[in-house]
């Protein structure tokens, strides 16, 4: 493996990666040695045709068949601070390395996307060689992708409880093999390692579903906002926390990531003051809430325990562990979290009739991005080596093939 350029993140030093290549999906053709004489009879020839047999000197075997691609892009942009879905479209259906076959819009949840790929087969029916999914996420719980219309959002505890009960199988059909990469694009969700697995095993666990420890985003290259110009970077990240429901101080955001950094010495005021960029080497921030919900269900309405005073709230958190392990996975201190409690009904596939107790923990996250660049041209994202684990992660059913 060839050793690549250093990257470059602002200050910061990055770790020594390899230069991507084109998707490794993508099979590289193999060049031929073409020999340098036709095959004669032994007398006369070279002592290299001297032993060669002509009947079976065929050269290097023929490169495998180009495998399709797709992209989904699994939700839409609601503010212009943040056009992901936009931009991450235009990437994949003009950038000359990397854009697919196929690039799918309008699908919200996880059961559609496997839905749309049963119904859609390559044009050669063969196995997809590359499938990009494209979602907000969180490195902390879950995904935005919704697991089907309208219903929770996909994590890996959400993908186990489907399985468990049957409302998804590990998915027969799906065209789908060992030589498959499911490459999942999301904020550093590579860093959550069950989802990686838990995706696998909804895809049949053929498939190897990857994901990037780093943040990912896409950004205009030109002025004028020509969608041909938009690149993919990975960066750096830091995060702050805030209460969801009140305006964050910057003051005392500042003062959180000089406790929670004390070795960085990043100039964290330019980011929190900048939302947009001018150009892709520049440090900015871009603001998220983690949510944890909890559901509880019981088969009358006077069975839900009262939480409408304080201490009753506090009394109940307390009694339920599992809520409080949803919020402790995330890392984020617990005072950062606003909690509320909601009651509602739901109903199983016979009709029958529950009422519910839902908590719903939100914590406010600041997160400072700083791309990482090529040293000799700060415009153009680093690309790290596919199989660099400091940078990517695999669904670990099928590491062990790669």
């Amino acid at each position: 493996m060839t050793p690549a350029r250093q990257p470059h993140a602002g200050q910061h030093a990055s770790p020594r990666a390899t230069t991507l290549l084109r998707p490794v999906i993508s099979a590289a053709f193999i060049i031929a040695l073409a020999l340098l004489s036709s095959c004669r009879e032994k007398s006369g020839a070279s002592a290299f045709f001297d032993i060669v047999d002509c009947d079976t000197a065929i050269g290097p075997p023929p490169p495998p068949p180009q495998r399709a691609s797709i992209t989904f892009i699994m939700g839409s942009d609601d503010w212009a601070y943040n056009q992901y879905y936009t931009l991450a479209a235009h990437y994949y259906r003009m950038n000359p390395d990397s854009r697919t076959d196929r690039v799918v819009e309008g699908l919200t949840s996880l059961s559609q996307l496997l839905h749309y790929l049963r119904q859609n087969p390559t044009p050669d029916s063969m196995p997809y060689g590359l499938i990009n999914i494209v979602t907000h996420g969180n490195e902390f719980i879950d995904l935005q992708m919704k697991l089907t219309p309208g219903g929770e959002r996909t994590s890996a505890k959400a993908i186990a409880q489907a399985l468990a009960d049957g409302r998804f199988n590990a998915s027969p059909g799906l065209p789908v093999d060992s030589a498959t990469f499911i490459f999942l694009h999301g904020c550093a969700v590579g860093n959550n390692q069950e989802l990686l697995d838990q995706l696998a095993t909804l895809f049949g666990n053929s498939a190897k579903v990857m994901a990037s420890r780093l943040f990912e985003y896409y950004a205009y290259l030109s002025p004028n906002r020509n969608p041909q110009s938009v690149e993919h970077y990975y960066a750096r990240t830091w995060y702050a926390f805030y209460n969801p429901d009140s305006t964050y101080n910057e003051d005392a955001i500042v003062r959180q990531l000089r406790q929670r950094y004390p070795s960085d010495t990043t100039h964290w005021r330019e980011g929190l003051r900048r939302r947009l960029q001018n150009d892709p080497t520049q440090l900015y921030h871009y603001s998220f809430t983690v949510p944890c919900n909890y559901v509880e269900y019981y088969e009358n309405a006077a069975d839900i325990p009262s939480v409408n005073s304080r201490q009753q709230r506090q009394k109940w958190i307390a009694e339920h562990d599992d809520f409080t392990d949803l919020m402790n996975i995330t890392g984020i201190p617990r005072h950062y979290f606003q909690i509320k409690f909601y009651k509602h009904k739901a109903a199983d596939r016979q009709g029958n009739i529950y009422y519910g107790l839902r908590a719903k923990a939100r914590s406010g996250v600041i997160c400072l991005i700083q791309p990482l660049v090529e040293a000799e041209n700060t415009l153009r994202p680093f690309r790290p080596h596919l199989d660099d684990t400091t940078y990517f992660a695999y669904s670990r059913k099928n590491n062990a093939e790669r």
